[in-house]
């Protein structure tokens, strides 16, 4: 069954079985054959055609036009009739042996009269006026005219009736005109689906890219085999591939900025806590009060310039040490133990259920701790007073493999839908929210450049009645599948 799944994800990739290829594909495979069979019914019911042996009509009607000429000049008209009436009502027959056709046989002479003088109508005139020595006519696929000359030197024209129109096609079909079917089936819905695979494929690389490019990598950017396509979805492949560079050259440079910005900052920022040192051994007890709030301040300063360089080596995928094997339950742990104690000093509280143990392959366990304490810290500080933040450690299995999920659920004021995704950013704010005064707006950044690092997804819902919920997920590798 795996071995199933993994081969029809390996046929998705390649093939973009979408609606939209399956509207394309649908659209030109119908209407090719359409048109085929439109093509092909109006050869067999319009104008004249000439029918040549190996056809059963064409071996047939020679014999059948000599007997009946014979049966004349032998009888004359009432032999004839005899003839006519006694081949009519011959089911072996297979000229005249549909239940649909007219059974009508006439024989003109050299002057199209019927020898039995009845008329004939101008379709069975036409077709006989076309009739050639020793050629089988047919108009419309139901009538024919076989002309030959007689022992004794007359022409004649034998007119019938074959099978109606229904007839031939069920007798083409089911007939020489069926392998013919199937070939041209075949070979029209193998032309349509490399037409809208040849149309669609470029649509999904680009989607594919696009995907990559909102998950936070930059440097995707579609392949070459599309951009060197001579149609306007390489022009499209090329105006994306310049739109994405564009926006990683200017966040690297905004990156690049902060980054510089927060180095030169570390130095002067030492000076002046060494400083503040400095003058405290020198100062009075009524400066006591100013020296605080300068100590506050610079160590905001601190934070603040430590989450940057944080936050930029994260983006810059550098981890701030060797990756090695994470026990996630412990270090979940550990992390709740603190936040549960600072929880307490504000009268609220944080529980864990972790019922599954859990080990990621080649983290980086540092990155993994700012996450959780970042994300944990945040839904402490705006959950209710006297209540609980509750969080979830366990596997969440499905057809992408095994993942670790890591659920963190507040009772707070939630989060406006609008902003559910921006809370991820650095620098945002809720706009209004007395509750973010305290902070800066780098917490939730950090973790989910964190999380990203590791491969991992993180998002944030509001729940039904009140609170956030903030989800982690992770890949976990083959230890824990189990």
């Amino acid at each position: 069954m795996l071995k199933l799944q993994s081969s029809l994800r390996k046929l998705k990739a390649k093939v973009p079985m979408y609606r939209l290829f399956l509207t394309i594909f649908l659209w030109f495979w119908s209407t090719a054959l359409g048109m085929l069979l439109l093509i092909w019914v109006g050869f067999l019911f319009t104008g004249l055609k000439e029918i040549t042996a190996p056809n059963m009509y064409a071996t047939v009607a020679p014999i059948l036009a000599a007997e009946a000429v014979h049966a004349y000049e032998s009888g004359g008209p009432q032999e004839f009739a005899r003839f006519s009436q006694s081949n009519m009502n011959n089911p072996e027959n297979h000229l005249l042996s549909d239940d649909h056709a007219e059974r009508r046989l006439y024989l003109l002479d050299g002057f199209y009269k019927d020898v039995l003088s009845r008329s004939v109508s101008d379709d069975g005139l036409r077709t006989a006026r076309a009739a050639k020595i020793g050629k089988l006519i047919v108009f419309r696929g139901h009538i024919a005219a076989y002309k030959l000359i007689s022992p004794a030197g007359h022409p004649y024209i034998l007119v019938l009736y074959i099978r109606s129109g229904l007839g031939e096609l069920k007798h083409f079909l089911l007939g020489h005109g069926l392998p013919f079917a199937i070939s041209m089936s075949l070979l029209v819905t193998i032309f349509c689906f490399l037409l809208a695979y040849h149309i669609v494929s470029p649509i999904n690389s680009i989607q594919t890219t696009a995907r990559k490019v909102a998950q936070g990598d930059l440097k995707a950017r579609v392949p070459a085999s599309v951009s060197k396509r001579y149609d306007e979805l390489a022009a499209l492949a090329k105006d994306f591939d310049s739109m994405v560079g564009r926006l990683d050259l200017l966040i690297q440079t905004q990156k690049n900025l902060l980054n510089s910005v927060s180095h030169e900052l570390r130095s002067p920022l030492t000076r002046i806590n060494l400083c503040l040192a400095l003058l405290k051994k020198s100062s009075s007890a009524d400066e006591e009060g100013t020296f605080q709030r300068l100590d506050r301040d610079v160590a905001r300063i601190d934070l603040l310039l430590e989450q940057l360089l944080t936050l930029s080596r994260l983006e810059s995928g550098l981890s701030s040490a060797q990756r090695q094997d994470v026990d996630l339950v412990q270090l979940v742990e550990e992390v709740v133990a603190d936040g549960n104690f600072e929880a307490h000093m504000v009268n609220k509280s944080v529980s864990l259920r972790a019922p599954d143990p859990i080990i990621l392959r080649h983290a980086d366990p540092h990155a993994l701790r700012s996450a959780c304490e970042n994300i944990i810290r945040n839904s402490i500080r705006f959950t209710k007073p006297g209540s609980e933040v509750q969080i979830v450690l366990g596997l969440d299995r499905d057809t992408s493999g095994v993942q670790a999920l890591l659920t963190v659920r507040d009772h707070g004021p939630g989060v406006p839908e609008e902003s559910l995704q921006a809370i991820f950013e650095p620098f945002f704010r809720i706009p209004g929210d007395a509750n973010s005064i305290g902070g800066n707006g780098l917490g939730l950044a950090i973790a989910f450049e964190a999380v990203r690092l590791h491969g991992g997804t993180l998002h944030a819902v509001n729940l039904h009645t009140t609170g956030l919920e903030v989800k982690l997920q992770l890949p976990i590798g083959d230890g824990n599948a189990e």
